[in-house]
């Protein structure tokens, strides 16, 4: 049988899946635009989702891997993992503040 969540668990949760759309959508948006195109293919696969509340889910097409971002030849392949590499670590920093400030509210009243 599944235990009761608290209160303080739900609102946890709402701020993280709040963060993880708000970063979702930016890895999005630059994956999309930053993604080679010739048929359009690899950039109209790109997309993500977060499911249940505390799991964010990015997908392309399995040879997005290969290939360089627009405009580059050499380097790091895979925009979509360059665009969420750049964002994950300043997303869980401010999970990681607004749930401390959420905990600590009551105490600063």
């Amino acid at each position: 049988m599944a235990k009761r969540r608290t209160k303080i668990q739900i609102d946890a949760d709402k701020i993280i899946k709040a963060k993880l759309n708000d970063t979702g959508e930016k890895i999005y948006l630059e994956a999309r635009a930053t993604s080679r195109v010739d048929t359009g293919r690899l950039r109209d696969s790109v997309n993500y989702m977060v499911k249940p509340d505390t799991t964010l889910t990015i997908a392309q097409v399995f040879y997005g891997k290969y290939n360089y971002p627009k405009g580059v030849n050499s380097g790091e392949k895979n925009a979509l993992l360059i665009a969420a590499q750049k964002y994950i670590d300043g997303t869980t920093k401010l999970i990681i503040t607004e749930i401390n400030d959420a905990l600590l509210q009551p105490f600063k009243d």
